[in-house]
């Protein structure tokens, strides 16, 4: 499969590699999906078990990824959360929900629970999830999902977001849509989260460790 997206997707906000909820992945059919986002260079250069490492995802915790694409994220966590744990995989196209639950199925994971969503709407029940994964979209995410995955966060929770550094990457979605450290911080800070710890994950990416605070 060519690594190249068509023309109607090549100069908007549908890159290949970004793990795009909000437009990329409701028109992706699930074998693009799986060839972009689950490509050998980007597990060489992002590898989610590394990723749940650093963040301590431990047994027991309810995480929801906004955005959860084909699992990348969300089946590791759904692993290593346990059977006391719960992993709502969020998504706006049907065609990749409907994948995630073969794939829960197939790799028996009854606490993978895939959730379709819309732009404005992650239909859950406020404060669910200790830990929010925001992977590689928030340079796309509308403001009002951005709302709901901040509603969605338990008081006590962590927001974590994962994104492209802005800077020339093999990957990627195009420079001038991604977004700086400081203008992530930016937009997060404006829905009531604070900016506590940042590292990076790989050498294309950089992650941010947020907690309910402030202003939204």
């Amino acid at each position: 499969m060519s690594g190249k997206l068509p023309a109607t997707q090549a100069g908007g906000h549908r890159s290949a590699q970004e793990g795009h909820p909000h437009a990329g992945h409701a028109g992706w059919s699930r074998e693009d999906a799986i060839a972009r986002l689950e490509s050998p260079e980007r597990r060489r250069s992002l590898d989610p078990e590394r990723f749940w490492d650093r963040v301590g995802l431990s047994p027991g915790a309810t995480v929801l990824e906004v955005g959860a694409g084909t699992g990348y994220f969300a089946i590791p966590a759904a692993r290593r959360v346990g059977p006391t744990g719960r992993v709502y995989a969020v998504d706006i196209s049907a065609e990749l929900i409907e994948l995630l639950e073969e794939r829960k199925v197939s790799q028996r994971l009854p606490t993978l629970v895939p959730v379709r969503s819309t732009h404005d709407r992650i239909p859950l029940p406020d404060a669910v999830a200790s830990l929010v994964l925001l992977a590689n979209v928030l340079h796309d995410v509308p403001d009002p999902t951005l709302t709901e995955a901040r509603r969605l966060l338990a008081p006590e929770g962590r927001f974590v977001n994962l994104d492209w550094k802005k800077e020339g990457t093999p990957q990627g979605p195009p420079l001038e849509i991604r977004l700086t450290p400081r203008e992530a911080e930016a937009r997060l800070s404006a829905v009531g989260l604070s900016l506590k710890d940042s590292w990076e994950p790989g050498p294309h990416h950089y992650a941010q460790l947020f907690l309910l605070g402030g202003s939204p």
